[in-house]
């Protein structure tokens, strides 16, 4: 049985939040953030995870932003640490923040911006199988109350991860028999199989990244554009099966283009790439197909890179300056500007781009 419920009081602080600061102060106004911060320290469960999200992307400055976010997710899932070093949770619970939780478990000094965060002492007291079960129980619960694309996201990263290494699968398959093997997911109307073999888990991975891509999710669709790279690529080397590797490539271009079409910097740089030069980029390597070299809709998603930027943004920068030179040998305003944008997003990048 699940640890970790939710009374679904988070109805009542959901409908609290939008009738007293959704509708009367909007999303990202200063007065918002204010009446969020006030509002959490009331106990609403669900500003509680705004707030936790104003810390996180550093909106709300804090000297350890990343420990205070993740004690302010802890109170909006209703989530305690006893004297045993347990977790415990009221139920008194946002079921959204069980999800942001078990990212933090997954990546903490791993992966994204947490990789080279500040300790956080409950995450550095567990082992790391501990860390992807709590996890994937969090994550499992998450989708029990609410349709969350991330969160389906996360179970299959996890059931990956467990699939790749045999004792991370023996460790975390108690886990998996409990919250997800031979389980109906009506809310995001999924049934899933038995799991007793590491090729069963990889499978029902795949399961939940293609679940989450349907969802829009872009970061399932990456992953998902990820390993049709990778089959790729292996099979270029191999010289086998032309049509296949076609269909493969539409699929790589086709989850990329959802992630791109959602403003992700790092899809839409890639399919700039591959509409560029032919490229595509996995863990093996890098092949080149020139058959579907278009530069009019390389350049339309190295901009769209650029729209909602991030440090993979630079990179885009970098390629427009690179492969659309002309624009800017008479603006050479455009060249500065683009210059400065890629410094602040990415040092290592601008470094490259002064030798262009």
């Amino acid at each position: 049985m699940n640890r970790f419920t939710c009374d679904r009081s988070y109805e009542n602080d959901l409908k609290e939040y939008t009738e007293q600061i959704l509708e009367k102060s909007g999303v990202s106004s200063q007065s918002a953030e204010r009446e969020i911060m006030c509002m959490a320290d009331e106990g609403n469960t669900v500003a509680a995870k705004l707030y936790a999200d104003l810390v996180f992307y550093k909106k709300v400055l804090r000297k350890f932003p990343y420990r205070d976010a993740f004690s302010l997710y802890l109170r909006s899932a209703g989530i305690s640490v006893d004297d045993t070093g347990s977790l415990q949770c009221s139920g008194v619970s946002y079921p959204l923040s069980f999800w942001t939780i078990g990212y933090y478990l997954v990546n903490y000094h791993r992966e994204s911006v947490l990789l080279k965060c500040e300790p956080i002492g409950l995450i550095d007291s567990m082992s790391f199988n501990d860390r992807l079960a709590t996890a994937l129980e969090l994550a499992a619960a998450c989708i029990t109350y609410i349709n969350a694309a991330g969160a389906i996201n996360l179970v299959g990263r996890i059931l990956r991860e467990a699939a790749q290494d045999a004792d991370t699968f023996a460790a975390l398959k108690p886990m998996i028999n409990e919250t997800i093997a031979d389980r109906d997911f009506p809310e995001i109307s999924l049934k899933v199989t038995s799991c007793e073999t590491a090729e069963q888990c990889a499978a029902i991975a795949e399961l939940f990244f293609a679940t989450a891509a349907q969802e829009g999710y872009v970061y399932a669709c990456n992953n998902l554009a990820a390993r049709e790279a990778n089959r790729i690529i292996r099979m270029s080397r191999d010289g086998k099966d032309d049509e296949f590797l076609k269909e493969c490539i539409m699929k790589y271009v086709h989850y990329l283009k959802i992630s791109a079409d959602k403003y992700e910097p790092y899809a839409a740089n890639r399919l700039g790439l591959f509409y560029m030069t032919g490229e595509i980029k996995g863990k093996a390597g890098k092949v080149v197909v020139r058959d579907y070299i278009d530069p009019a809709l390389a350049k339309d998603y190295f901009t769209k890179a650029t729209v909602y930027p991030d440090a993979n943004s630079a990179w885009s920068f970098f390629n427009l300056i690179k492969y659309f030179h002309k624009d800017y040998d008479n603006n050479i305003e455009l060249l500065n500007e683009h210059m400065d944008y890629i410094k602040e997003l990415n040092p290592e990048v601008y470094d490259i781009a002064m030798e262009l």
